[in-house]
C-alpha cells in the first residue's frame, strides 16, 4: 500500500524532523501538538524580558561540512549564529580550589598538571584520548554514512578502552584529592555517565563541532518548524491526540481529544513509547518483550528541576557552567546535596536585558516527590518558593548580593514538564543500543505503518531524535 498521508504526533525534535523529511519526500504530513509551541523538550520560556532555556547544553553539528551539520541544514536549523564558550565547565570547592575544563587542550593539560603534578601520567593519557576524539563524533555516526562508521572503527581501541569507565571510576584513579572529587562532576555533574560521552563532547567543543545556538533552544526548534511550514506541512497546536486509529493491523490515523478523527496512511508518534503503547493504543499491542521492557517503574528524573533567576547582574565573565561545592550538605527538595550544578548564560546576551544575566540551577529529583506535592496546589507553590529562596542563600557566598539582584525567578518541576510536553511518569524501557547508534525508530508489533521516535524511544540527544524522525519517514514509506 503506497503511503501518501502521514499523521505525526508531537512537534518535538523527532516529530518536526519527520515532518520536514516527509515533505521533502513528497508526502502529505500533518503534525498534532498538544502545546502552543514547537520543540517539545527542546524549549525555553520568557519571564519579564529574560529567557530561561530548558534544553541545550552543547549542540552537536555546529561545524560546517559534518554529517550532523548537513542534517541541520536540511532541517532549516543551519546556518545560524553559534556561540562557543571557552570552557566545558568549572568546578569549585568552598575552600577556593578551582578546576576549569578549558576547551583548549594545551591550556587544559597545563592547568591539570599545575593542579596535580603527581597525576602526570594519567593526565597525559586523558589529553591523548581527547586529541583522538577530535577526529570524529559519535553523533555523526548516527546522522551520517558508512564513512563515519569507518572513522569510528579506526578509533575503536581508544573508545573501547575508555568505554569501560564512568566519570566516577575515572576520577577515582587520580591521586590528588581535589581532582578525585572534581573530575567526577565535569560532565553535567553526571557522575555515572560513560567517560566516552565526556571525551566526545569536550573534544567536539575543542574543534567547535559543539556549541550553543544564539537565542536558545526554542529559537532553534522554531527554525525547524518554520522550514516545515515553508515546505507545505501543517502543525495543529493545542491538538492533543487521544488515540491512534488501527484497522486490520495498520495505523490509519489519529483521534483528538475533541473527538475529531484525522485519517492517514501511516502514523509517526513522538509521544513516549509508554504513552504510545498504553494510552494511544490502549495496551492492545503489548507482547512479552514490550511488557518486560517497560517493567521497571521510573521515578528518578535527571535534571528534573530547573531553578532559574533573571538577575540585574553581568554574568559575561563567569564560566558558562559551574559545579559549586557546598561547605556542608543541605537538604533541598527530596534529598541532601553537597553541591549545585549551575548554568550561567552570560555568554549569550540575547537571553537577558543589556548588562543583566540568567543563572539556572539544575537538580535531580523524583516524580513521586512532586506528584505528592501537586495534590495540594498551595503546598506545591510554597515548596517551589521555598526551594528558590534556599538556592539563593546557597549561592550568596559565591555571588555576593545576588538575593537583591533577582528581578524574576522561576522553578520548573517534572509536573511542569508533564503539563507542557506530555512527558510524565511512566516506565523506563531497556536501552535500545541499536536505536541509539543507528537512530532507528521503534516499531510496534502487530501495527503496520506506525513508528515511535524520540529520546525515550532511544534517540540520543537532539541530533539523535532528529535522525530518528528522518529514518521513521523512510520506514513508513
Amino acid at each position: 500500500m503506497p503511503v501518501r498521508r502521514v499523521a505525526i504526533i508531537g512537534a518535538g525534535m523527532g516529530g518536526l524532523a519527520a515532518g520536514v523529511y516527509g515533505q521533502l519526500g513528497g508526502l502529505e504530513t500533518t503534525v498534532f501538538e498538544m502545546h502552543d509551541k514547537p520543540g517539545g523538550l527542546c524549549t525555553a520560556w520568557t519571564r519579564q524580558g529574560y529567557t530561561f532555556d530548558g534544553c541545550i547544553h552543547h549542540l552537536a553539528g555546529c561545524r560546517e561540512g559534518t554529517p550532523t551539520y548537513r542534517m541541520w541544514e536540511e532541517l532549516g536549523a543551519m546556518p545560524r549564529d553559534l556561540l562557543f564558550p571557552p570552557e566545558l565547565t568549572q568546578a569549585e570547592t568552598p575552600d577556593g580550589k578551582v578546576l576549569t575544563v578549558h576547551a583548549d587542550l594545551d591550556r587544559l593539560e597545563a592547568h591539570l598538571l599545575d593542579l596535580a603534578p603527581e597525576d602526570r601520567r594519567l593526565i597525559r593519557r586523558y589529553i591523548r584520548a581527547l586529541r583522538a576524539f577530535t577526529g570524529f563524533d559519535l553523533f555523526d555516526v548516527m546522522t551520517g554514512s558508512w564513512r563515519e562508521w569507518a572513522r569510528l572503527l579506526r578509533q575503536a581501541p581508544t573508545a573501547i578502552r575508555w568505554g569501560r569507565l564512568t566519570m566516577r571510576t575515572f576520577a577515582a584513579r587520580f591521586r590528588d584529592p581535589f581532582l578525585r572529587q572534581a573530575m567526577a562532576t565535569i560532565q553535567y555533574d553526571w557522575t555515572d555517565t560513560p567517560v566516552v560521552l565526556h571525551l566526545n563532547i569536550l573534544a567536539g567543543s575543542v574543534v567547535r563541532r559543539y556549541g550553543f545556538p544564539a537565542g536558545g533552544s526554542l529559537r532553534f526548534a522554531q527554525s525547524i518548524a518554520d522550514r516545515y511550514l515553508a515546505l507545505g506541512g501543517e502543525i495543529h497546536y493545542r491538538a492533543r491526540v487521544e488515540a491512534i486509529l488501527v484497522e486490520n493491523g495498520r495505523a490509519t490515523g489519529v483521534r483528538l481529544a475533541d473527538g475529531t478523527e484525522h485519517g492517514a496512511d501511516a502514523v509517526i508518534s513522538n509521544a513516549t513509547p509508554h504513552a504510545t503503547l498504553h494510552r494511544l493504543l490502549g495496551g492492545k499491542y503489548l507482547d512479552d518483550r514490550l511488557r518486560a521492557s517497560f517493567a521497571r517503574p521510573q521515578d528518578e528524573v535527571v535534571m528534573g528541576v530547573h531553578v532559574s533567576f533573571g538577575l540585574a547582574r553581568d554574568l559575561s565573565r563567569e564560566p558558562h557552567a559551574l559545579v559549586l561545592g557546598l561547605p556542608t550538605p543541605v537538604e533541598l527538595a527530596d534529598r541532601v546535596r553537597d553541591r549545585l550544578d549551575l548554568e550561567l548564560f552570560g555568554f549569550d546576551p540575547s537571553l537577558a536585558p543589556p548588562g543583566k544575566g540568567v543563572l539556572k540551577v539544575l537538580l535531580d529529583t523524583t516524580w513521586s516527590y512532586w506528584s505528592e506535592l501537586g495534590r495540594d496546589r498551595a503546598r506545591y507553590r510554597a515548596e517551589k518558593e521555598r526551594l528558590a529562596e534556599a538556592v539563593l542563600r546557597l549561592l550568596e557566598p559565591r555571588f555576593p548580593g545576588i538575593a537583591g539582584q533577582v528581578e524574576v525567578w522561576d522553578v520548573a518541576t517534572p509536573l511542569t514538564t508533564e503539563r507542557y510536553t506530555g512527558v510524565g511518569p511512566g516506565f523506563a524501557a531497556k536501552p535500545r543500543w541499536g536505536a541509539m547508534l543507528g537512530a532507528r525508530p521503534m516499531a510496534v508489533p502487530g501495527v503496520k505503518g506506525l513508528q515511535v521516535v524520540g529520546q525515550s524511544a532511544g534517540g540520543a540527544g537532539i541530533p539523535g531524535c532528529a535522525a530518528m524522525g528522518r529514518n521513521a519517514v523512510r520506514a513508513v514509506g
